[in-house]
């Protein structure tokens, strides 16, 4: 008689078959091109601005400290800009105390953002909006992301080139035999402290530590215990002998057997932190899969399949899973394809990092030091309070969040080819800045006939109307004369241009239009004379356009001098750049819309997208 047995159900069968069988109405539901196109390349309502080659440095801080001394000779004053929206535009308001404590949902408040009743545009957002931007066009640094491991897994249908690199890791080929040689090992993961170790399985004469089962076989263990065999589920049925079944899959015919533990503490294996981080941050993982850390919580051991491999720091690095053939981690971060992340670069300044401030490491002693924001941007409220914007409350379409994991997209690829794209694992460049393209915004309702589907993932929201004006101010202190042609040049954009602001981008929402007006201040002319006409001596004085044109034009031949040797072929301007162009290409107002006439900017279709397609650049969509 076995000892006592225990299974541990991630979800319930009832659950279990309700996902599965709903699985092609959500794909439906959530996907906005009702029909898959037979386009040779892949559609998105985005698209991406190529990574820069060179990183342009940060004009030098005032040797004073920057918020130490007010400096003649550099700009201060403010920007005020007037903001106009072409389109139907959302940024949801916050969560009262009172609604955070009724458990209140972020997605079940529609109101737009409006504290103390007072309807605005944050300025956190237009700061986010307009770093982003200039970061792009001061040839910076790329901005804010994570620092992780992505995770595939490649069977059939995938790319030819990614199932060889996924097989290659864990399965290859024998070329004698031509069978398969597993190369995974298995084990038991387990928290002590505040790390997490895995302890192999015993080796069985065989001199493996699992084996695989056949369903049938293991239906009939795990009944013998008094159990159900489950998807996703482990059932120890025999001295600490474990059966593990994965997921639901066509022609499936084995599950798999793993050997009790060997609690020798000499072969227990330390999972790196980065491993640890990477899998809690792996959104790719399926809705039922086992989370197997949180189950630590649960249960002191719980088996697992792993393989150790070395990173490009010649560290020893360890990914893990729920069943053998788990979902890997690529062992190139992220970081690793964006040529400005590199150590020659890390404690380097540039522009956007002085302008809105940053934290770094001091070259010297590696202290960290901070640096504090130049600008400062105020909320953006009507120009008109007395007319109501708001449209009535409305559901938009489903959106999913950003998968980079999806290689045709958010790599650059040499070929239009499935079968031979560039992976992670490859030395490639991600794609850059991603950007949305304009939309009429006359698209982005739901439709009334799948509401009722859906309803756990809906949203309500209260838009502004188009033609909606606000105005804010943007406070500049101590800035050189490139760091505020920075600000104005990603302000005020080429003629039919408009920025992208708040929810709902990939439906059309958010296209507005900022025209600036830059006003300088004099503190000497302020403290010399306290009133000019009866009123306080301000010494702020508005700056013709051009003025305006004179600080952009110092900001573009600064950029322009430092990679014109450096970068592909270039023109009198930076809108020339190639980089730029395709910048210029998405911010194209009337562009976007002809691009949505031809629905080529539509999400893609399930079928079209398992093609695997390759996103162009910009002007060539």
């Amino acid at each position: 008689m076995a000892s006592k047995i225990k299974s541990y159900n991630n979800v319930n069968s009832k659950n279990q078959q309700q996902y599965f069988s709903s699985q092609k109405q959500k794909t439906e539901d959530v996907e906005l091109s009702k029909n898959d196109s037979s386009s040779e390349v892949a559609r998105a309502p985005y698209n991406f601005v190529p990574l820069n080659k060179t990183l342009v440095l940060a004009d030098n801080l005032p040797s004073k400290g920057i918020h130490g001394s007010y400096l003649e000779s550099r700009c201060t004053g403010y920007i005020e800009c007037e903001l106009e929206t072409l389109t139907p535009t959302y940024i949801r308001g916050s969560l009262t105390e009172k609604e955070v404590k009724e458990q209140k949902l972020s997605k079940d408040k529609s109101d737009f953002f409006s504290p103390a009743k007072k309807i605005r545009i944050p300025g956190s957002s237009l700061r986010g909006m307009v770093r982003n931007l200039l970061e792009v066009a001061s040839w910076g640094k790329f901005g804010f992301f994570e620092e992780k491991n992505l995770y595939f897994r490649a069977f059939a249908g995938s790319s030819k080139s990614l199932r060889e690199e996924y097989s290659n890791q864990m399965k290859p080929e024998d070329k004698v035999s031509g069978n398969s040689i597993y190369k995974m090992s298995a084990g038991y993961l387990a928290k002590e402290g505040f790390d997490y170790y895995i302890y192999p399985a015993k080796i069985d004469l065989n001199e493996e530590h699992f084996k695989s089962i056949e369903i049938g076989e293991s239906e009939n263990k795990i009944r013998s215990i008094g159990e159900e065999r489950r998807y996703f589920n482990f059932y120890e049925i025999q001295d600490g002998v474990h059966i593990v079944v994965s997921g639901k899959m066509e022609n499936k015919k084995n599950d798999w057997m793993i050997n009790e533990i060997n609690r020798d503490p000499e072969s227990r294996i330390r999972i790196p932190e980065e491993d640890i981080l990477s899998y809690k941050l792996d959104e790719s993982r399926g809705r039922f899969v086992p989370d197997l850390l949180k189950l630590c919580v649960e249960k002191s051991e719980i088996p697992c399949f792993y393989i150790k491999w070395i990173d490009n720091e010649g560290e020893e690095r360890v990914s893990f899973g729920h069943t053998a053939l788990f979902r890997l981690s690529y062992k190139k971060s992220i970081g690793e394809h964006i040529p400005t992340n590199n150590n020659k670069y890390k404690n380097k300044l540039d522009i956007a990092n002085a302008l809105f401030g940053t934290t770094f490491e001091e070259e010297k002693d590696l202290k960290k030091s901070s640096l504090a924001s130049r600008v400062f941007f105020e909320d953006a409220f009507l120009l008109n309070p007395t007319e109501n914007p708001i449209m009535r409350e409305a559901i938009p379409h489903i959106l999913l969040g950003p998968k980079a994991t999806s290689i045709q997209l958010y790599l650059e690829q040499e070929e239009n080819n499935k079968d031979n794209l560039k992976n992670y694992n490859d030395s490639v460049r991600i794609r850059g800045n991603k950007f949305y393209w304009h939309k009429s915004g006359r698209n982005w309702e739901q439709d009334r006939n799948s509401i009722a589907k859906n309803k756990n993932i809906l949203t309500k929201i209260k838009p502004v109307k188009p033609n909606t004006k606000f105005k804010f101010k943007i406070r500049y202190e101590n800035l050189t004369e490139n760091e505020l042609g920075a600000l104005l040049f990603v302000l005020r954009l080429p003629e039919g241009c408009a920025h992208k602001i708040g929810m709902g981008k990939p439906l059309g929402l958010g296209s507005v239009k900022i025209t600036p007006k830059l006003y300088s201040s004099k503190r000497s002319k302020r403290y010399s004379t306290l009133f000019v006409n009866d009123s306080w001596n301000l010494a702020e004085t508005e700056q013709g356009k051009e003025a305006i044109e004179d600080i952009i034009s110092i900001f573009e031949d600064h950029i322009l001098t430092l990679i014109r040797n450096k970068e592909e072929t270039i023109g009198d301007s930076l809108w020339d750049t190639p980089r730029l162009k395709q910048l210029r290409i998405l911010l194209d107002v009337e562009n976007g819309e002809k691009l949505e006439q031809e629905k080529k900017t539509n999400y893609m279709g399930i079928k079209e997208f398992k093609e695997r397609k390759v996103l162009p650049i910009p002007e060539n969509m």
